[in-house]
């Protein structure tokens, strides 16, 4: 690239389904490299497969991108829009001889094909005269455009993978429009990138074998071609290309499921890349400052959930309290309940804030803070319910509560370590059946921090519920 000329990337997905974490990763370096070089990063809406693509994946991947907090720097460039322009440049080939049109039909193709998977197209209509083309137009034969290859060795660098050598005898003259009239792929890219402006090409690298036909389009079209860096692909732990079946893979599927744009961010810059130390936790302007091409690893990324789940369950938790709560009170009010800003909220919200890893788990651990219990572990009950005591316990529970007053923690911790005391058991035998009681589960912040904010009635109310339980289940 010349020196001073501006970075100039892009990311370009094709709207036939969501933004995946693979998408979102080559957009998000795409980002970086363009912000690490003081550069413009552009977006590109691929758009001419018009069967597939729909406005509802071009709205999800706009919307995926502004969650992510990456940020298009000039007006969405969509290819739909530009078929007018590609029919200009092919026109343009054809002129000056450096494109054909080639009438062969695909039964006729496939028929000259069969019984050997290697042939290449014999350059059949290559050598057409004038008169023959005019013939097959007036009689309406449709007709595709191929791009007449040079016989060359074709060279680049790649910023990732090293010197790259191909040679144009490995591959046929390309289909640059199909006889319908829609420009293919690695038609409208070349064409895009030269009039984006687009200096440097940062992609997966099942793209690679894209590349060298590319470079000959850059060439054909009188281009400067852009520097190029293939991304090794991400891959599930079972070493196979991420997918469904590994679970979520949409940016979508990750907002739903309650993590945090910038925890998510941080896990997808490190699929590949690494700042070049032991650092896991980087914001997006440390990653920033020390992202290069460079350090981008030549092997798979392999991903790691779990890795995932703890990344963002540690940003939970330096993310200021206030700031969490407008997150917490979405997933709340799908559930029927309000969780707006107050003192006790806020409160709630601290003491689950360090045992979630979503924000969708504030509700699966915190639901008990607002309603009663409907049912109870599983395990809890085998443990703590079907003793011989079990429903001795619960009566004593229930004394505790009606003489605790103040109703609070130190109050109730007092009185719970004296019964016990007096029974000649240990506090936990009755603070386990009490947490069950009153939460549903075994585990809990602590439990007299947890009563006082579920309140006396609601405790009393759900120990009596649970004294039912254990009736009724004799």
């Amino acid at each position: 690239m010349e020196k001073n000329k501006q970075v100039r990337v892009r990311f370009a997905p094709s709207p036939t389904g969501y933004l995946h974490i693979g998408g979102a990763r080559t957009a998000l370096f795409n980002y970086l490299f363009a912000r690490k070089n003081k550069g413009k990063f552009l977006l590109r809406i691929e758009d001419t497969d018009t069967e597939r693509s729909k406005k509802e994946f071009t709205e999800q991947i706009i919307r995926s991108m502004e969650w992510l907090g990456i940020a298009h720097d000039e007006k969405i460039v969509y290819q739909s829009e530009k078929f007018d322009i590609y029919k200009k440049y092919a026109e343009k080939l054809l002129k000056e001889g450096k494109a054909y049109r080639c009438f062969c039909t695909k039964e006729e193709l496939e028929e000259r094909k069969k019984n050997n998977p290697k042939w290449k197209y014999d350059r059949k209509c290559l050598n057409l005269s004038k008169e023959e083309i005019e013939k097959k137009l007036e009689e309406g034969k449709p007709y595709t455009i191929r791009l007449k290859l040079p016989d060359t060795e074709i060279k680049f660098y790649d910023h990732v993978k090293g010197d790259m050598r191909f040679h144009s005898k490995d591959f046929e003259d390309l289909i640059i429009v199909r006889s319908n009239g829609v420009p293919i792929y690695q038609f409208t890219v070349v064409v895009d990138d030269a009039e984006m402006g687009i200096t440097h090409v940062i992609r997966g690298d099942d793209h690679l074998s894209n590349t060298p036909k590319q470079i000959l389009l850059y060439k054909a079209l009188g281009f400067e071609t852009p520097e190029f860096a293939h991304i090794p692909l991400i891959l599930g732990q079972d070493k196979k290309r991420l997918s469904k079946r590994h679970g979520a893979t949409s940016v979508e599927e990750y907002r739903e499921a309650g993590f945090l744009p910038e925890a998510l961010v941080n896990f997808i810059a490190l699929l590949g890349w690494s700042p070049g130390d032991d650092r896991e936790m980087l914001s997006l302007e440390e990653i920033i400052n020390e992202f290069s091409l460079e350090r981008i690893n030549k092997s798979p990324a392999v991903f790691d959930y779990k890795k995932a789940l703890w990344l963002n369950g540690k940003y939970i938790v330096q993310k200021n309290t206030e700031e969490l709560i407008p997150l917490i009170e979405e997933v709340y009010k799908k559930h029927g309940i309000d969780f707006t800003l107050n003192p006790e909220h806020k409160k709630i919200a601290e003491v689950l804030k360090t045992r979630v890893k979503t924000i969708n788990e504030f509700y699966h651990f915190g639901a008990y803070f607002f309603k009663a219990p409907e049912n109870y572990d599983e395990k809890g009950i085998k443990k703590y319910f079907k003793k011989e005591n079990s429903k001795e316990i619960l009566e004593k529970l229930i004394e505790i509560l009606n003489a605790t007053e103040p109703f609070t923690e130190e109050k109730l911790e007092e009185n719970l370590r004296k019964k016990a005391e007096k029974m000649n058991l240990s506090a936990a035998k009755l603070i386990h059946p009490f947490r069950l009681a009153i939460t549903g589960h075994t585990v809990s912040p602590g439990i007299f921090e947890t009563a006082v904010l579920i309140g006396k009635k609601n405790c009393l109310n759900r120990v009596k519920k649970a004294l039912d339980f254990l009736s009724q289940n004799e």
